[in-house]
């Protein structure tokens, strides 16, 4: 019966709190038996997710090949230009802490008004999981309101930080970008070295994983040592290396197309040992629909 008087208290007061027409502060945070982290998991993007009661959503993403960022989504548009304050603040239980700050976040207005820097979201991760609550205080004309505090909850946290970790172990470790335009190098022959398997491992699982690319263009290329119909033979090869590795990973045969241009079209200069060894390469591209 106690139990169910503090759930009941811990929601009127987030009512109260949260309502604009109470008072010239506006405090916005789910109640304790409310609050939930919930992470959802692909091989191209993790996300983990926290409801704020009359406010909005708190999401750490986290795309492969990339770092964490945090979103901080409104319901409705976000203040103006300015400066919040962020600081992460003890639970009720936690007496012998003191308030934590954690500097200035700018935000620029519309629904995701707020830019944390990489250090604050690493702050805000780790002051999570020691059981605080970090939390934005900012002035914003359109509630009417003195003062705004958005808290975000350290309840369930860790069960979601968990589940979000394996999910960013699990990331392939290119991006889009990265693994649309990479370079295979070889040092001489047509053999594939350890670090070209690693890329195209890579590649592999992010063409499987994306099912919006529809296309695998190879296209292959030479350095300027030997005859021209040698080269043009040799970077056919290599194209084909490339291919036979792709269809061993799972590849469909079909996505894939290739060309083969010698010597033709160098990237760099083949004067120097360095151009020469940047142009002997099959260039990957991954092709979507627009």
């Amino acid at each position: 019966m106690r139990n169910l008087l503090k759930i009941l208290i811990s929601s009127i007061l987030v009512l109260v709190l949260a309502s604009p027409l109470m008072a010239n502060s506006l405090r916005y945070e789910s109640p304790l038996h409310e609050a939930t982290w919930k992470t959802t998991s692909s091989r191209l993007v993790c996300r983990l997710s926290h409801s704020i009661d009359y406010y909005g959503k708190a999401e750490f993403v986290r795309f492969a090949g990339r770092e964490i960022y945090l979103s901080l989504n409104m319901d409705q548009g976000g203040p103006r230009n300015g400066k919040a304050r962020l600081v992460a603040l003890p639970t009720a239980w936690q007496h012998e802490l003191e308030n934590r700050e954690l500097g200035q976040v700018s935000y620029k207005g519309g629904q995701d008004p707020f830019r944390f820097s990489r250090l604050q979201v690493r702050d805000i991760l780790a002051s999570l999981e020691q059981g605080l609550r970090p939390a934005l205080h900012y002035h914003s004309r359109q509630s009417g309101a003195k003062e705004v505090e958005v808290v975000l909850s350290s309840i369930n946290f860790r069960e979601g930080m968990e589940e979000f970790r394996r999910c960013m172990a699990s990331l392939i470790p290119l991006d889009y970008a990265a693994a649309s335009n990479s370079n295979i190098l070889f040092s001489k022959g047509y053999l594939l070295d350890r670090k070209a398997k690693r890329r195209l491992d890579a590649i592999a699982a992010f063409v499987k994983a994306d099912p919006v690319i529809r296309k695998v263009r190879l296209e292959g290329y030479s350095d300027n040592v030997g005859s021209r119909g040698d080269n043009y033979a040799l970077s056919r090869s290599r194209a084909l290396a490339v291919r036979e590795y792709l269809l061993a990973r799972d590849v469909p045969a079909e996505m894939i197309e290739f060309e083969y241009y010698g010597e033709h079209s160098p990237a760099y200069s083949n004067r120097t040992k360095k151009g020469r060894s940047l142009n002997r390469r099959v260039n990957v591209t991954l092709i979507k629909p627009y």
